[in-house]
């Protein structure tokens, strides 16, 4: 299973999964999750930020969202505290996140083209992704 987050863009690619959330930054973007077939290890366009649910690449793409700089709640979208690889094509540094209950708390600082997986003690705890963090 493949989720596929896409900042400004909403699209309906499968009507049982698919769910709308809208982010409240500036400029009010908005978010698709859908589910799709799951791809080969680190399979990640260019200009993306993608994240993976197994390691190095593998398992079901959680996330993908582009480079616009905002906050991605992917908590919200039903794929919190699954994240444990990614690759950062954005071209733009990545905050993964965990909300505390709280606050945002940083788990990783992802430079641009970048991936790989994430130590044991903050696998599965994102509940979200920052571009430009």
């Amino acid at each position: 299973m493949k989720i596929t987050y896409r900042a400004n863009a909403v699209r309906r690619l499968a009507p049982i999964a698919a769910a709308v959330l809208t982010l409240g930054t500036a400029g009010a973007a908005m978010t698709t999750i859908a589910a799709a077939p799951a791809s080969a290890a680190y399979d990640c366009p260019g200009g993306t930020f993608c994240g993976y649910d197994g390691a190095n690449g593998t398992g079901s793409m959680i996330v993908q969202v582009d480079s616009m700089c905002v906050l991605h709640d992917i908590g919200n979208g039903g794929v919190g505290d699954r994240l444990t690889s990614y690759w950062n094509r954005t071209g733009k540094t990545v905050g993964i996140y965990n909300w505390t209950g709280q606050e945002w708390q940083l788990l990783a600082s992802v430079p641009d083209n970048t991936r790989g997986t994430l130590s044991h003690n903050v696998d599965n705890m994102a509940d979200a992704v920052k571009v430009c963090d």
